[in-house]
């Protein structure tokens, strides 16, 4: 990606990084362009977590779960236990 693709995509952020390259001192940095780069980063990571969570999802409802099951049944074998305990009821209503 070039620099020009990236003054097409998002202006504001690519003059921010060009004032903060171009800035003599750390004080000649603004609040303001401090606030617009860190405002681009968020925004980024936001909608890197958004396409990451999707890709998930989709991935997820590819699977066949029951497919998948039977394979893993072919080559298990099952083993439940169960423990049972009657009791006698208690009658005495007051």
């Amino acid at each position: 990606m070039s620099n020009g693709d990236n003054d097409k995509k998002d202006p504001k952020i690519t003059d921010a990084i060009k004032k903060i390259l171009t800035a003599g001192s750390p004080t000649d940095i603004s609040k303001e362009l401090l606030t617009t780069v860190v405002g681009q980063v968020l925004k980024t990571k936001d909608d890197i977590t958004l396409k990451a969570t999707n890709e998930m999802i989709s991935l997820i409802q590819k699977i066949d779960f029951v497919k998948e099951f039977s394979k893993f049944a072919e080559n298990h074998k099952f083993k439940v236990t169960a423990e049972i305990e009657i009791m006698k009821k208690d009658d005495s209503k007051s």
